[in-house]
C-alpha cells in the first residue's frame, strides 16, 4: 500500500484529511516540520508522497533519506524551500496549491499599510496601556504613488485595491498585464525609477535568483525620505542590513513586514540547525527591526485565513486524487 506522509500538520488539517477516504493509500499525520537532522521511520522512508508546509526547508539531504518519493505536494504557493534541483534529477514531482490566497494577501498587505500609515496599532497599544501618544500623525493613501513589484496573482489584486484608493499606480515586471494598463491606468516602469518615484513600495515578486536582495542599499537610497515598504512576499526579498540602516538613519519613512530573511530564527523552531555567520548578523538585525518605531513586523500570516486554509486543504486534495486515478496533476510545478 502506498504510503502518504502529511507533515507540518494543524488539527484542523488533520481534521479535513481524516473525513475522506483514501483508497489505497496509508495516511501518516506528522506535527513536526523536515530538517536534516530529523531521524525517519521505516515507513516514512518508504513514503511514496509527502505533503509538506513552507516551515519544512526541503533540501537534498533530507530528500536522500526518502528512498521511494514520487511525488512532494506544498501546501503553498510557493516552492523555493524545496530543492527543484534534486527533484529533477531524481524524477520526483512536485505539486503547489496555486492562487488560494491571491486576495487573502492582497488585503493583508494594505491592512498592513493603513496601520502603519495611520499609526493604528501605536495608537490602540497606547490607549490601552492609558498614554495617548503624542506622535500619531499619519499619512492618507489618496493620490499617493504606490509601486507595485510583481504583478501576478497578487499584484494584480493589489493594484486594484489600490485603484480603490484612488492611488497613483506603477509597477514593475517583466510581464506587462495588459488589463491592469487599460482598466486601472497603470504605468509599467524600471525597478530603479519606481523606487524614486514611489510613496509606497508594495512588494508581490516571488523570490528567485533575479529577485533575491532586488531592494539593496543602492535602491533603498533612491528612495524618498517618505517612503514606506510593505513586503509579504518573501524576506530575502529585502537586504536586511541596508533596510534597517535606511529606517534607522530615517532615509524612508517606515516598513510593514510580514516576513523576514531567516524569520524561522525567531520563532525557534529548528534552533541550531544551518546557523553560520550571516544567518546570526541576519537574526540580530531583526531582532532591533522588531523595536524600531517606524517598523510594523508579523509572523508571516497574510496567507492565513479561514477561507484560504479551505482552498489549500482542496487544492491538496485534488492534487492526491488526480495522482492516484493516474491523471495529469493540474498544480504541477516543474
Amino acid at each position: 500500500m502506498k504510503t502518504v506522509i502529511f507533515y507540518d500538520i494543524k488539527n484542523i488539517e488533520r481534521n479535513f484529511f481524516e473525513k475522506e477516504l483514501f483508497e489505497d493509500f496509508n495516511i501518516i499525520f506528522k506535527e513536526n516540520s523536515l530538517s536534516e537532522n530529523i531521524e525517519l521511520s521505516d515507513i516514512e522512508k518508504n513514503a511514496e508522497i509527502i505533503s509538506i508546509f513552507t516551515t519544512s526547508e526541503i533540501n537534498n539531504l533530507i530528500l536522500k533519506k526518502f528512498k521511494n518519493l514520487k511525488l512532494i505536494l506544498t501546501r503553498s504557493v510557493g516552492y523555493n524551500h524545496i530543492d527543484i534541483d534534486y527533484c529533477n534529477e531524481n524524477n520526483i514531482l512536485i505539486a503547489n496549491t496555486p492562487h488560494y490566497g491571491d486576495y487573502t494577501v492582497a488585503e493583508y498587505s494594505f491592512g498592513l499599510l493603513l496601520n502603519i500609515a495611520r499609526k493604528i496599532c501605536y495608537g490602540e497599544k497606547g490607549l490601552k496601556e492609558g498614554d495617548i501618544l503624542p506622535e500619531l500623525l499619519g499619512t492618507e493613501l489618496y493620490d499617493k504613488t504606490i509601486g507595485i513589484i510583481g504583478t501576478g496573482a497578487i499584484g494584480s489584486k493589489s493594484v486594484k485595491i489600490a485603484n480603490g484608493f484612488s492611488m497613483n499606480i506603477i509597477c514593475y515586471d517583466k510581464i506587462e498585464n495588459k488589463e491592469l494598463k487599460e482598466k486601472y491606468n497603470t504605468k509599467y516602469t524600471d525597478i530603479d525609477t519606481l523606487c524614486k518615484l514611489s510613496d509606497i513600495i508594495m512588494i508581490h515578486t516571488p523570490l528567485n535568483t533575479n529577485t533575491y536582495h532586488l531592494i539593496n542599499k543602492d535602491r533603498l537610497n533612491l528612495m524618498k525620505k517618505n517612503t514606506i515598504i510593505v513586503n509579504t512576499a518573501r524576506g530575502e526579498i529585502i537586504e536586511t542590513e541596508s533596510l534597517y540602516t535606511a529606517l534607522l538613519e530615517n532615509k524612508i519613512k517606515g516598513a510593514a513586514l510580514d516576513v523576514l530573511e531567516f524569520e524561522d530564527t525567531l520563532s525557534n523552531k529548528r534552533p541550531g540547525e544551518n546557523i553560520n555567520l550571516r544567518t546570526l548578523r541576519t537574526s540580530l538585525i531583526n531582532s532591533k527591526l522588531l523595536n524600531l518605531k517606524n517598523v510594523l513586523v508579523t509572523p508571516h500570516i497574510a496567507y492565513d485565513t479561514k477561507e484560504a486554509l479551505e482552498r489549500i486543504l482542496e487544492l491538496t486534495l485534488q492534487n492526491i486524487r488526480e495522482y492516484q486515478q493516474g491523471k495529469q496533476l493540474n498544480n504541477l510545478v516543474k
